[in-house]
């Protein structure tokens, strides 16, 4: 399969010829893989706008990137932004500027027209993150104490969550070889920021680990930490599978959840207790792994003691 997808080989199914924008949608994949290194999830909605965009000005299937103008791009990605909210706004934007800096490195256009995408303004940091209450989720932890298979791997994936404030994706790649039971602490591997950390390994967490992978674990010579219950015992099918856990524990012990309910709201409650207990920026950004301390700002606005300092007294009186 790596063979035929490099071209080495011939495909040995039969099938309709690829299209001249197929060809390049390839050519993309493989930029974003080798080149640059974006994850999967990240190539998939590349993929998706940048075919929208070559369907709707090559109909004929085959891109001239000579008769492509800034105003046909500006008008695309304004056109997609519209139909979106939120952060998902930004989503067309990211994906052009990236096929145009890819269009400019493979010598198609000349450099500059990237600057022709317009950027999606939204406001910074206006919603709160959506953290779940500290006696909440000492309930959730709580009710999955129990000494099944399922009870002790959820109960060591939560933990994860909630004492770690693991990303879903970190979660699934954790290998056997990454706890150093020796030192105390835990390797998170490089994920959404291209950087490896290791984290202190608290004791409740590691013997919940340990509990999971002494007794409850299958038999299997996969090396990833976490696997599905039934045979084969492969790995957890991706970042939903830790969604999917921490949204049905949470409806366990009565909490509604919806779309941005989920396994990383267990991660903003972790940031949040941390600023709140006088923690750095600095100190939970490199807890929570985030490449800038600009993203690790929004945990500022849950500080309230702290805010209250420096709050103006409102007009006319107090309100």
């Amino acid at each position: 399969k790596l063979l035929r997808r490099k071209g080495a080989i011939a495909s040995s199914q039969s099938g309709p010829a690829a299209t001249g924008i197929d060809q390049w949608l390839t050519r993309f994949e493989r930029y974003l893989e080798e080149i640059r290194g974006i994850a999967p999830v990240t190539r998939q909605r590349y993929h998706f706008f940048i075919r929208r965009f070559m369907g709707a000005h090559f109909e004929r299937g085959e891109p001239d990137w000579s008769s492509l103008h800034a105003q046909e791009v500006a008008d695309f990605v304004c056109q997609e932004a519209r139909t979106r909210t939120r952060l998902g706004r930004k989503s067309p934007g990211v994906a052009m500027r990236v096929f145009l800096r890819f269009l400019v490195a493979s010598g198609e256009i000349p450099l500059g027209l990237e600057a022709a995408v317009p950027i999606m303004r939204q406001p910074t940091h206006a919603a709160l993150p959506r953290q779940i209450p500290v006696e909440q989720v000492e309930q959730v932890l709580k009710s999955c104490q129990d000494e099944a298979p399922k009870g002790l791997r959820n109960h060591a994936i939560l933990l994860l969550l909630a004492r770690l404030g693991l990303r879903a994706k970190e979660i699934i790649s954790l290998r056997l070889e990454d706890i150093d039971w020796r030192e105390g602490s835990i390797l998170v591997r490089a994920g959404k920021t291209h950087r490896e950390r290791r984290l202190p390994l608290p004791q409740e967490v590691g013997q919940a680990l340990a509990a999971y992978l002494g007794r409850r674990r299958p038999n299997s010579h996969c090396r990833v930490i976490f696997l599905r219950l039934r045979p084969p015992f492969l790995p957890l099918a991706g970042g939903g599978a830790i969604t999917h856990i921490a949204q049905r524990s949470l409806q366990h012990i009565g909490l509604p959840v919806g779309k941005w309910i989920g396994a990383h709201s267990f991660r903003h409650t972790v940031a949040s207790a941390m600023v709140c207990q006088g923690a750095s920026f600095k100190d939970v950004a490199d807890v929570l792994g985030h490449q800038c301390l600009h993203t690790t700002g929004i945990y500022a606005k849950l500080d309230v003691p702290s805010l209250a300092q420096i709050a103006l007294p409102w007009p006319g009186g107090a309100q």
